[in-house]
This record gives C-alpha cells, structure tokens and sequence, in this order.
C-alpha cells in the first residue's frame, strides 16, 4: 500500500471529521427527542395524577352532602300532593310577608335531572323586604325547595318590587307495591 500524501491526508481528516460530527449530531438529535418524549410523558403524568387528586378531592367534599342528604331526605309524596304543598307554602308564605300574589300557575310535575319535582310560576307585589323573608322560608334546605327564575322588578308604586319566580318542590315517588301475584 502506497504512502498517502499531504493532501490526501488532510482529505481524509477532514472526511473522517465530518463523518464524526455528522454520528454526534444524529446521535444528540436522537438524544433531544427521546429527551422531549420522556419529559412529555412526564408531564401528561404529572396532569393525569393532578386531575385524578381532583376526582378523589371532590368526591371526598361530596360525601357530607352524601350524609346531609340521607339524614334530610326529600318528602315522599305523590305529585299532586307535592303540587299542593307548594302552592299551600306560597300562598301562605307571601300572605304572612304582606305580599300580593298578582298571578301563580301550577305547572305539571315531573321527572327533572335531580329527580321528582312539582313546579309554581308565581308573580308577587309587595315591599322588597317582605320578598326577602318570603324567599327565605321558600328556600329552606331541608324543604327540598328551590327558586328556579327570579326576576325582580320595581312595581308602579315605589317601595314595592314585583317578583316574577318559577319555584320547584322535590320529592320522592310512594314505592310501588310489590305484585302479590304467584306463579
């Protein structure tokens, strides 16, 4: 084999060097992206385990609403006696605050997302005061009662304020009986 001379040496160097630095760029490229995939692993982790803590978070400030919720069940009724007792309540109620009840409508009950309710448009007149007691005593907790649409207005005469409300009563359904009939 014959002596390389000096230009070919230096040819060679200088190939030999664009070869290695060619490797040690693929190889840092290959580097940064397994890099860049591990710490987007991370980080997918490290939300899926803050949205799993939340879950678990929430769920644990659920159950005294759980406990609260078995120690007050809603009323067992049927609908029209649901439908009656909200209506006996209004009235009452808005007469005790010195309301006038300028137009109630009973709508039909039914099954809603949160259960059995029975619903009251209900359209009052009276001294504002009067109307933030009468929705005090309509919105008990333990009532199962609940103020869907509240639109307040003041009347014609000044210190008076109409309220225009949609009111809801939950209750649970009567258990139906068990069938007697055999085989």
């Amino acid at each position: 084999m014959r002596k390389l001379a000096t230009n070919e040496l230096r040819l060679l160097t200088l190939f030999s060097a664009a070869i290695f630095v060619a490797l040690n760029l693929f190889v840092a490229k290959a580097w940064l992206q397994q890099r860049k995939d591990i710490l987007s692993r991370i980080a997918s982790a490290r939300s899926e385990a803050a949205e799993n803590r939340s879950w678990i978070e929430g769920a644990e400030a659920l159950q005294s609403a759980r406990a609260w919720i078995n120690a007050n069940p809603p009323p067992v009724n049927t609908a029209e006696q649901a439908s009656t007792g909200l209506l006996q309540i209004a009235r009452t109620s808005a007469e005790a605050n010195g309301l006038k009840i300028v137009e109630e409508n009973l709508l039909p009950a039914a099954e809603v997302t949160t259960g059995n309710a029975a619903a009251l448009e209900f359209k009052v007149s009276g001294p504002f005061p009067g109307v933030a007691r009468f929705l005090f005593v309509l919105q008990s907790p333990a009532a199962w009662r609940a103020v869907d649409k509240l639109i307040v207005r003041s009347d014609t005469e000044p210190p008076n304020v109409l309220v225009d409300m949609k009111i809801r009563q939950y209750y649970r359904p009567h258990a139906a009986a068990p069938s007697t009939s055999g085989p």
